[in-house]
């Protein structure tokens, strides 16, 4: 049954205008890390390994802002469509646990997540290849960069789909999204990313350290499944104890 509740929500969002987000804000933050390596680097202010230093550059907003922004836009859209009209109530009466619906559209939000990490890897390696030309070969850390900065974002994406359940407005859930990155900026700085969602995301894709964070991993994951395992049960416990009706 789960699997066809996916294939439902795939089919929502194919046409779905969250794919521009996925789009656009990867390519937003090539730019600017491109921007900010050009200047550098014309300033001598690079040495040794120019793959981490292009993507310091470029991890360094992606993490702290673009990508959890662009998660909590992925996640309105995939609720969008609930909020609208009576579609809630006709979602009540369907013959299956509520709780696949939220767990649907977190594999479905977790696809979308991937699809935009790996273009802006690709972007990366344009980048680094193609306008700067890096006779340096490609490292291996990239393959961290993707799956790392991936898993890390899961929290924030069961985070927002809750966000988004609860809240009908659009615009709210990204806009306090916003808010937590400040908060995520705030417990990196104390060193407790691995605690908060939003920072989390930072010590996974790795972006503002020379070497891979290899011991952050035992306490990174195990509080990223935390995370996505608590905000599943709490919306479980939402959809099986709330009569949602819509206005």
């Amino acid at each position: 049954m789960l699997r066809k509740v996916i294939y439902a929500e795939n089919l929502k969002c194919k046409h779905s205008n969250m794919w521009f987000a996925v789009l656009i804000l990867p390519i937003l933050t090539a730019t600017i890390g491109a921007i900010i390596f050009g200047i550098n680097s014309k300033a001598h202010l690079y040495d040794g390994n120019l793959w981490q230093q292009l993507w310091v550059q470029t991890g360094l907003f992606y993490g702290y802002f673009f990508f959890p922004i662009l998660i909590a836009i992925c996640a309105a859209y995939l609720w969008r469509l609930e909020h609208m009209e009576r579609n809630w109530n006709r979602i009540m009466i369907f013959p299956f646990s509520r709780n696949k619906i939220f767990i649907a559209k977190l594999i479905v939000l977790a696809k979308a997540i991937f699809v935009a990490q790996l273009f802006l890897m690709l972007l990366v390696l344009f980048v680094g290849k193609i306008l700067f030309g890096f006779s340096q070969p490609i490292p291996l850390q990239i393959f961290w960069w993707l799956i790392m900065g991936w898993f890390s974002a899961l929290s924030v994406g069961a985070v927002q789909l809750y966000l988004s359940m609860r809240i009908r407005s659009f615009a709210v859930p990204i806009g306090i999204s916003v808010c937590l990155c400040m908060v995520g900026l705030v417990f990196y700085t104390l060193g407790f990313g691995s605690v908060f969602p939003y920072s989390q995301i930072v010590l996974g894709l790795a972006s503002q350290s020379e070497e891979l964070p290899v011991e952050n991993l035992f306490t990174l994951v195990p509080f990223v499944i935390f995370y996505v395992v608590l905000f599943v049960s709490l919306a479980t416990n939402y959809l099986n104890t709330k009569d949602i009706k819509a206005n």
